[in-house]
């Protein structure tokens, strides 16, 4: 891949996460896959940077960034959470908050949270706690009735639907679905019909109507691999594609929030990789560290990483370094200088100046 766009082309939407112990999730997808780019562009695409992003922003497999020409394929979500009674009575022309915040958004334009002045914008119980403000803000938005118009700060800008340009398609509820599941396969290449479904969140039992019509149209097929016991299912175009892999950076860094890794028992059937983000487990019982990167060496998952950029000293360091067990001695030796060029690369990706090598894990630099 080539470019940002290429790869939210191919995985359909970037999950966003606030940790920023190493970069942020929404960051790493981009980076394992095209290498080294300028945050500032990301920031401009994704973000605006003082002006219109061109990504935008929903409730995809989490919340997400995705292409501008998929937010019309959320439509029927929208639907659904504006039929909900609690937006209901916030659309009231009644509910004077609501159009208070209506009216601070046609007069200023987008705003971030912070700037709504007004004595129900203050926080509740711990720092989880919204607003009032804030509370109503995140139902309109999941409602399509309030939409984001970029980041300041990485806190979103509200604002109107007529402030920010949002392609419509003239798809209904059912093509919505189907397109998306169809955009799963894609991205996924081949998976089950419950990872299928999860990549933008349906359960099996909301999917099932768009799965049963791939499968009956030929476009999905069942697949068989050996060792799996549960079905598994692919587009017959992607079967039929032939893939080049490209080993010229053949050793890549990834992150929890990535499609790749980010269902366990599919990460365990595919790579043989039991992977667990460790960020709510107690410290004591952590057995790799806080926010460990799985690593991948040309098509196997061979060891994680726990990485901290200590922005104030300018380091990057890696906590802990770990190989899985089966990796031999020779193994180790052939991807040492690629281990190191990828740290170097993730060094130069984050703005750090020094790498500090690991002080635990059975890995070394």
């Amino acid at each position: 891949m080539d470019s940002i766009q290429d790869a939210l082309k191919t995985l359909h939407l970037f999950q966003i996460d606030s940790v920023n112990v190493f970069t942020r999730a929404h960051l790493m997808p981009a980076f394992s896959r095209v290498g080294a780019y300028s945050l500032d562009e990301f920031e401009r695409l994704a973000f605006g940077a003082g002006s219109m992003p061109e990504f935008r922003e929903y409730w995809a497999h989490c919340a997400a960034l995705i292409a501008p020409e998929d937010w019309g394929l959320f439509e029927f979500r929208r639907n659904e959470y504006r039929d909900r009674e609690k937006v209901k009575a916030l659309l009231s022309p009644k509910h004077q908050l609501t159009t208070w915040i209506r009216g601070e958004l046609r007069q200023n334009g987008p705003m971030t949270i912070a700037q709504f002045e007004h004595d129900s914008n203050k926080r509740t119980g711990n720092w989880w706690g919204w607003s009032e403000v804030k509370l109503i803000l995140e139902r309109l938005y999941f409602a399509g009735e309030m939409v984001s118009a970029g980041r300041k700060n990485f806190s979103r800008l509200y604002a109107l639907p007529e402030q920010v340009e949002m392609p419509r398609l003239s798809l209904n509820e059912a093509e919505q679905k189907l397109e998306l599941l169809r955009r799963s396969a894609q991205s996924l290449g081949i998976a089950t019909e419950g990872e299928l479904a999860d990549y933008f969140r349906f359960t099996k039992t909301e999917a099932k109507a768009s799965f049963n019509s791939l499968l009956q149209s030929g476009e999905l097929v069942e697949v068989a691999v050996e060792g799996w016991q549960e079905p598994n299912y692919a587009l017959v175009k992607t079967l039929e594609t032939q893939v080049s892999l490209d080993y010229s950076r053949p050793l890549r860094l990834f992150n929890p929030f990535d499609p790749l890794t980010w269902h366990r028992d599919r990460t365990r059937r595919l790579f043989d990789f039991d992977y667990l983000i460790e960020i709510y487990t107690p410290e004591p019982k952590r057995k790799y560290g806080y926010y460990t990167l799985p690593i991948l060496y040309r098509d196997q998952l061979v060891g994680r990483a726990d990485l901290k950029h200590d922005r104030k000293t300018g380091e990057l360091r890696v906590l802990s370094l770990w190989k899985e067990l089966w990796v031999s001695k020779a193994l180790e030796k052939e991807m040492a200088p690629h281990l190191q060029a990828e740290f170097e690369l993730a060094k130069k990706f984050v703005g750090a100046e020094k790498l500090i090598p690991p002080s635990r894990g059975n890995w070394s630099l």
